[in-house]
């Protein structure tokens, strides 16, 4: 097993940025589908998604409100970040990236590195890996930006889809700090699974038609434009229940660590039902994992941060916690990482 192992690196404050614009899913369910999906909502555990109802409104947007706020409240001197890394799978445009953009927005000095990283559910823990990696390498602090825009491109007449996902943005600030605990990584790739869950209608291989932005009614049941998400629900419920805590144990054998050590277990919002029955195959008490699908809905890489700002005021995000994203890829990232140096957390609802 690879296991990194990244010192002097710590993260210090966490801002979130969501919609204040949100849907009841039960109301919704009935408008949309002319049906009573209780039982199905409960199980996905979303009773509520904040989107986007202002289309000028996107991922650059959410993320750099975040940041703007976290440096207004910190008092932050700039000149101290070496990097700027933005994780999102619904950028802008595909040239030039959002990194950037977001450094131009930010003011950013000319020194300080940009770049995006392509990634869905586990792209929190991949952009807390490399920032960590150039944090503890540059000896300067990084910016970590993570923001998706779903509700663009999930299809509202697909049930798969179109009752989980909603919108977030977040920026982290992660230290250059030599007194930090390590941080532990761990990460598994399962590719012959990709198409499991995927936006297939945007990029080369399928270029952009005017048949891809046309509703059709699909085998699956789902009616959605070829521009839109895809999840084949069963084999990605597959992989995070039957995989995954494989793969966490393993991570704990390798690490020489076991659940009670942890003040909790911070995961991944994709699915109420999949996350209890993983915990519990983990061997973590429901009271010790943090929820914030109930509110938000799936919000893709950015729900591990907004469910720490989300639940700040009921749990105590200070000393060891285990990180695990997993989902898209199919890929999980694991981290073990102390979050005593947390200084700051901040939840924002906008006009968005």
């Amino acid at each position: 097993m690879n296991i990194a192992i990244i010192r002097n690196a710590s993260l210090f404050s966490i801002y979130c940025s969501v919609p204040e614009y949100s849907i009841d899913n039960n109301e919704f369910a009935k408008s949309v589908f002319e049906e009573d999906l209780s039982s199905t909502i409960n199980a996905l555990g979303v009773q509520k998604r904040h989107i986007c109802k202002n289309r000028e409104t996107t991922s650059l947007v959410l993320a750099t409100d975040s940041a703007k706020r976290m440096f207004e409240d910190l008092e932050y001197d700039k000149s101290k970040i070496g990097a700027l890394i933005f994780v999102t799978l619904t950028p802008d445009c595909l040239m030039p990236n959002n990194a950037s953009a977001a450094h131009e927005i930010l003011g950013l000095d000319a020194n300080c590195a940009a770049f995006d990283v392509n990634h869905a559910c586990s792209g929190y823990i991949y952009g807390l890996w490399l920032s960590s990696l150039i944090c503890s390498n540059l000896q300067k602090d990084v910016l970590l930006l993570d923001a998706d825009t779903n509700s663009y491109y999930t299809s509202e007449r697909d049930k798969s889809t179109g009752l989980l996902f909603g919108d977030a943005g977040s920026a982290s600030l992660i230290k250059y700090d030599e007194q930090a605990l390590p941080l532990q990584f761990c990460f598994f790739t399962d590719a012959k699974k990709r198409d499991a869950l995927t936006i297939p209608g945007f990029g080369f291989k399928y270029p952009l038609t005017e048949d891809s932005l046309k509703y059709k009614l699909f085998p699956d049941g789902g009616t959605r434009r070829f521009i839109d998400m895809y999840m084949d629900g069963e084999s990605v419920f597959n992989y995070v229940v039957s995989k995954v805590p494989k793969q966490v144990r393993a991570f704990f054998d390798e690490i020489e660590m076991e659940p009670e050590e942890y003040m909790g277990l911070l995961l991944h919002q994709a699915n109420a039902f999949m996350l209890r029955q993983m915990a519990r195959k983990i061997g973590f008490e429901t009271d010790k994992v943090p929820f914030s699908i109930q509110e938000f809905g799936n919000t893709s890489s950015v729900s591990i941060p907004l469910t720490i700002t989300f639940q700040n005021y009921n749990y105590h995000f200070s000393g060891l916690y285990l990180m695990v994203g997993m989902g898209a890829g199919l890929s999980t990232g694991i981290v073990s990482i102390d979050l005593s140096s947390l200084q700051k957390l901040n939840l924002f609802y906008g006009d968005y």
